[in-house]
């Protein structure tokens, strides 16, 4: 397997070795530290797109847990969604950006700090979800409150039940829910964005992503499974989809591209945190200031862009 296909493996490696050779007392370590800091850079410039699918799903990776903590404050957590229960897969609430208040949505994959994954379906929503984000929604566009959500999931929960919950309606619904509420959206692309699950709340009048966040309409595995006949070509796919934040930049879909530390957002998350929040605050400055009918005109305008002509 190539080098570049194990990058979370090899640069996980090199850590070690730089910590290991850092710790040699009675020795110039300098140059070699150097040289090993050089090669983990030059392979973390030449990454391939699937490695980034890896690190967007590091353990260590960043979640809402760690975001609300740091941009936000008085976060007050809201649970249910009127019809069925609580869906521990979505995160909302009402909150506080600076003095700006605002209500947060996201995709809870884990606890801070813990790997309990399944508690919380991987972050995969079931309809619950979709109706407590929208339940979310609209309080803020009761109250006039930004939105600002933060996408990481690999797609919608996947079980019996949350078909027959009408799971594919629900999903429909938090889109137009969200492409319609009458107050400034934020997205933020901080994971795995994957499928409708992500599209849910993967929308917004500006759109944030990091860079080795993967935002596509199915998973490597799932297209390689699907086109190719094999789920082992997910490498292949992942080049095919072309879902990384620095490819949706660079088409124009996403807004605001943030760069993450050598090794992954994982290695210093408290700056990637920070420089999500400038780019949240900078998008939020910019949408209060407009209109409410301006910001609606344009994103109705931006919307049928998307629609391909019949």
């Amino acid at each position: 397997m190539k080098a570049k296909e194990k990058f979370t493996d090899i640069d996980n490696a090199l850590k070690e070795l730089h910590d290991t050779i850092a710790k040699l007392e009675g020795v110039d370590t300098a140059e070699i530290e150097r040289k090993v800091d050089a090669f983990r850079k030059e392979l973390y410039e030449g990454i391939s797109r699937w490695s980034s699918v890896e690190l967007s799903r590091h353990a260590e990776r960043p979640g809402i847990d760690d975001f609300i903590s740091r941009l936000f404050h008085d976060f007050t957590e809201l649970h249910g969604d009127r019809l069925y229960e609580d869906d521990p897969a979505i995160l909302g609430g009402l909150a506080y950006l600076d003095d700006t208040p605002v209500v947060v949505i996201g995709h809870k994959k884990h606890s801070e700090g813990k790997k309990d994954y399944i508690r919380y379906h991987y972050g995969m929503a079931s309809p619950s979800g979709h109706h407590k984000a929208r339940r979310l929604l609209g309080l803020a566009e009761k109250f006039g409150r930004p939105v600002i959500t933060f996408v990481d999931t690999p797609g919608a929960y996947p079980v019996p039940e949350a078909e027959d919950r009408g799971q594919a309606f629900s999903i429909a619904q938090c889109i137009q829910a969200i492409s319609s509420v009458r107050t400034p959206v934020v997205a933020c692309i901080i994971g795995e964005g994957g499928s409708g699950g992500a599209l849910a709340l993967g929308f917004g009048d500006r759109i944030i992503m990091l860079e080795n966040a993967f935002y596509s309409a199915i998973s490597p595995e799932g297209f390689s499974s699907i086109i190719y006949g094999d789920p082992s070509k997910k490498e292949r796919a992942a080049e095919t989809l072309r879902g990384t934040g620095k490819d949706l930049f660079g088409s124009g879909i996403v807004d605001h591209l943030v760069n993450e530390p050598m090794g992954g957002a994982h290695n210093d998350p408290v700056q990637v945190i920070d420089d999500v929040g400038r780019a949240v605050r900078q998008c939020v400055r910019e949408l209060e200031s407009l209109d409410i009918g301006e910001l609606m005109k344009a994103r109705s305008a931006f919307i049928q862009r998307l629609i391909p002509p019949s």
